[in-house]
């Protein structure tokens, strides 16, 4: 994951957009040294959001666990 202050990004965002959409990479900016954002892919952040789902639904995540654990006994 690249990290670059804000005026960088500034600078360069054509440039940074095009390698986020071509290499899948990630950029966090920062401003006045600590992060402040993160520029991702829209793959990379559909992915998110769909793992953000699953992981909220409470009876899928218990049988995801009640699987493993039967698994673990094998």
């Amino acid at each position: 994951m690249k990290v670059l202050s804000l005026s960088e990004v500034k600078n360069n965002l054509s440039k940074l957009v095009d390698q986020v959409e071509k290499i899948q990479e990630e950029i966090t900016i920062t401003r006045n040294g600590r992060p402040a954002a993160v520029i991702v892919s829209p793959d990379e952040y559909e992915g998110w959001k769909e793992t953000i789902a699953i992981r909220s639904d409470k009876e899928f995540m218990r049988e995801i666990h009640q699987g493993l654990k039967a698994l673990k006994k094998k």
